[in-house]
């Protein structure tokens, strides 16, 4: 993240300054996956998902929908929901299984 953006890294290096690691890793996949995956403002990332009862952003319930069965695949893949950019991560674990 941080050799992607000025913005996105100054915010970073503040929470990092004030020892909040854990903000600044969820930071860094939230920006990582919103540009991975082009996802507009009204979508959320896997890291945000859930799998139980769903956060409506700006109550479209398609979004949601659509983070959860992202986050659904990362995780029977045995990946993170934190994946930076988790289609290729599944593309790349789809072609080990298969390379084997």
């Amino acid at each position: 993240m941080k050799a992607r953006e000025p913005s996105p890294r100054r915010r970073s290096t503040t929470k990092l300054a004030d020892g909040d690691w854990t903000e600044v890793a969820k930071f860094a996949s939230y920006s990582a996956q919103k540009g991975a995956l082009n996802l507009q403002q009204c979508q959320d990332p896997p890291c945000f998902a859930s799998l139980g009862v769903p956060r409506l952003p700006y109550d479209d319930p398609r979004a949601a929908r659509e983070a959860a069965e992202l986050l659904q695949r990362l995780l029977r893949a045995g990946l993170s929901r934190y994946e930076p950019d988790p289609l290729r991560t599944l593309e790349q674990a789809k072609k080990g299984r298969t390379a084997t």
